[in-house]
C-alpha cells in the first residue's frame, strides 16, 4: 500500500483505500488454506470483516477475526449494539403504531355506538310520544303534522 501525502488528512485522520478483490482472494486463499489470518495486513482484516460480517458461511472467518483483532471486536460488538438497538426502535414504532390503530378504532366504534345510541333514544321517544298522543285521542293526520312521522310509521306495531 502506498501513501501519498493526501492519505493523512490530520493527526488523528487517515485515509486507506484498498482493492476489495484483492481482499476476495485472500478470504479464498484462507479457506483453501494457503492464508492465515497472522499474515494478513490489519487493513486487510478489517476489510474483509466488513464485507463478510454478514455473509453466511463466513462465521469461522470471521469469529478467527474477533478473537484476532481487539478493535474487530469491540467494532463487533458496537454494531450488534446499534443493530439491537435498532431492533428494539423497530419494535417500539410497531408498537405505537398498533395502539394508535386500536385507539382509533375504539374511538370509531365509540362514536358509532354513540350515534346509535342517539337513533335508539329518538326513535324510542317517538314511539312514546305517539303512544301518548294516541292515548289522549290524537287522530293520525294529526299526530303526523306534529312528529312528522309518516302515516305508515305511526300505524306500525311499536308505535
Amino acid at each position: 500500500m502506498e501513501e501519498t501525502e493526501h492519505d493523512r488528512l490530520n493527526e488523528l485522520i487517515e485515509v486507506i483505500y484498498y482493492e476489495m478483490p484483492k481482499t476476495a482472494d485472500a478470504v479464498r486463499e484462507y479457506f483453501a488454506g494457503k492464508e492465515t489470518l497472522k499474515t494478513l495486513p490489519t487493513e486487510q482484516k478489517w476489510c474483509i470483516y466488513f464485507k463478510y460480517r454478514v455473509e453466511e458461511g463466513m462465521e469461522p472467518l470471521i469469529d478467527e477475526l474477533r478473537r484476532e483483532e481487539e478493535g474487530i471486536m469491540r467494532a463487533d460488538r458496537a454494531l450488534k449494539k446499534i443493530e439491537r438497538d435498532r431492533e428494539k426502535r423497530a419494535r417500539r414504532i410497531f408498537w405505537d403504531n398498533q395502539r394508535l390503530v386500536y385507539n382509533s378504532d375504539m374511538d370509531a366504534a365509540k362514536e358509532k355506538g354513540r350515534t346509535e345510541g342517539r337513533q335508539e333514544g329518538r326513535l324510542t321517544r317517538q314511539e312514546e310520544i305517539v303512544r301518548n298522543m294516541k292515548a289522549r285521542g290524537y287522530k293520525p293526520e294529526e299526530i303526523q303534522a306534529i312528529t312528522g312521522l309518516s302515516g305508515e310509521e305511526i300505524n306500525t306495531t311499536n308505535l
